[in-house]
């Protein structure tokens, strides 16, 4: 009859080296120890890089908002003046402008 392979019989499979789940556990925690401070830092660094595109925005925000309110008060007494004026009447009617009702507060 043919003899049974048992590797604990094998004395050169043992030959010193003994498995152990130690070190590649510590590997894998220091693995992943390191790819959460990377993660940490690209996001502090994509912060950081929001905080300046908005800051570096904030000038033609407010310079936007400025025209809006000058073009929105130009076209307010444009209005006003088709009332009285066959002129401005011609540019209300030739580009269509119109005044919508103020915004209230949302529904509920």
């Amino acid at each position: 009859m043919t003899e049974e392979f048992v590797p604990e019989n094998e004395p050169e499979l043992h030959s010193g080296f003994k498995m152990d789940a130690f070190i590649p556990l510590v590997l894998l925690c220091v693995s992943f120890i390191i790819l959460l401070g990377w993660q940490v830092k690209m996001s502090s660094t994509q912060k950081d890089l929001m905080e300046n595109t908005i800051t570096r925005q904030e000038p033609a925000v407010n310079q936007s908002q400025q025209v809006q309110a000058s073009v929105t008060k130009l076209v307010t007494d444009l209005l006003q003046a088709a009332q009285t004026d066959d002129g401005a009447k011609a540019i209300v009617t030739k580009y269509k402008i119109q005044q919508n009702a103020p915004a209230g507060s949302p529904a509920p």
